[in-house]
């Protein structure tokens, strides 16, 4: 699958004989066969009669399900420019999934979103369990958004959420504080009940704030923030020199 993406089997080319092929990948026969079948329900590769296995262009057929392979091969390099393309994507459904979510959720469900989101806070600099805090957050705001086809989009996207999430963490100096803002945010929805369009667009605005130095090194090769290590030193430093 990774030489596909990578452009080694580029769109229209034909597979070598699955002997040949075999021997090439290092593989037994018998699991090539289930790997090609697994390609072509994928829509990556088709069989032509009499023609032999044809690589489809991913891009024109591929699905959701391409889509979360890619961003679980951590070892396939992704242009910045498709990453980008992907985090549009994300801030778009999640925004319309966590408005969905925000403007029905019961006193009791709103209880449960601040939890995880202090669970979040929590984290600190472990970046495994903040990233894990956070697709808790996103999994449970998509199943109280109430609709099945929010809820399973979320399913298919959790390899992408993964990825972005561990790239926004290189370039995001305080996700605790967002966090906290949007737990103030929480409980003005609650107390306020604005419409879905107003906590959408409101959210939405918030994600392109938070996710605009992952955009730009990206897209122009911006410096990643400091470690984790540097950034308590430099906060400490700043204490101090505030007490003087």
């Amino acid at each position: 699958m990774i030489r596909i993406f990578r452009g080694d089997f580029p769109p229209g080319t034909r597979l070598p004989a699955e002997r040949q092929l075999a021997r090439q990948l290092g593989v037994d026969r018998t699991t090539l066969r289930m790997a090609l079948k697994q390609l072509q329900r994928m829509n990556l590769l088709r069989a032509r009669h009499g023609s032999g296995i044809e690589v489809n262009d991913f891009r024109v057929t591929g699905g959701l399900d391409v889509l979360a392979a890619m961003f679980a091969l951590e070892e396939l390099p992704l242009e910045g420019s498709f990453i980008v393309e992907g985090l549009d994507f994300w801030l778009e459904s999640f925004a319309m999934t966590a408005a969905k979510a925000l403007v029905r959720m019961s006193l009791d469900e709103m209880r449960e979103v601040e939890r995880l989101m202090d669970a979040a806070i929590a984290a600190g600099d472990d970046v495994d369990a903040l990233i894990a805090a956070e697709l808790a957050l996103q999994d449970t705001l998509a199943r109280l958004s109430g609709s099945v086809l929010f809820r399973m989009l979320n399913n298919s996207t959790r390899t992408l959420r993964e990825r972005l999430m561990r790239l926004l963490h290189q370039t995001v100096d305080d996700v605790e504080e967002w966090f906290r803002g949007q737990r103030t945010l929480l409980r003005e929805v609650a107390a306020s009940h604005p419409s879905e369009e107003q906590v959408y667009v409101g959210l939405l605005a918030a994600l392109k704030q938070l996710t605009a130095g992952l955009r730009q090194r990206l897209l122009f090769g911006a410096p990643e923030r400091a470690a984790p290590r540097a950034r308590v030193a430099a906060r400490t430093r700043a204490r101090k020199g505030a007490q003087r």
